[in-house]
């Protein structure tokens, strides 16, 4: 199947490491620009994510003598890099947002949320509810660096699910 289990880790490690490192470049590019890169915004990262996952299946072959996989080899491997990417940048994000740039990001995130919810407080209230928008009212003010790292890890998981599906068909043997 694989030839050396080891040699993978460390490429998944490595693209992991190399992945938190352009989140990093992303969020300071984004914090420059006066976008906190919280929310709907960190939907690029999931771009570097795919870019990673299509990168080391069309290298893999090369690592072992020109031979392709079975579909399934390739889309184990592209998982468990999803997988490790996913946890460190979890980790990432979790430490981040308890530092104290991290936390005043986080409150800034908030209070614009809150704002922009506020705004919309009569049609959500006319078309939902009050209690919906209660329950949304709630979940903003409880955005915390768990909820953060938490959301992060599971749409990983989830959104590179079909990615790694037609990349494993398209380049098995």
């Amino acid at each position: 199947m694989v030839n050396n289990w080891f040699a993978e880790i460390g490429r998944f490690l490595l693209l992991a490491a190399l992945f938190v490192l352009l989140l990093i470049v992303y969020g300071l590019i984004f914090q420059q620009l006066g976008i906190i890169p919280i929310g709907g915004k960190k939907a690029p990262t999931y771009v570097f994510l795919l870019f990673f996952q299509w990168w080391y299946v069309t290298r893999f072959p090369r690592r072992n003598g020109g031979e392709k996989k079975h579909f399934l080899v390739y889309f184990t491997l592209q998982y468990i890099l999803i997988v490790i990417t996913a946890i460190f940048t979890a980790f990432f994000l979790y430490y981040f947002f308890q530092s104290p740039t991290g936390l005043q990001m986080l409150d800034a995130y908030i209070q614009q949320s809150l704002l922009e919810l506020n705004s919309f407080k009569e049609v959500i209230v006319t078309q939902e509810g009050g209690e919906y928008y209660n329950r949304l009212h709630a979940g903003v003010k409880s955005i915390d660096a768990y909820s953060i790292a938490k959301d992060d890890f599971a749409q990983k998981i989830a959104l590179g699910f079909l990615p790694n599906l037609l990349i494993s068909l398209y380049y098995k043997k």
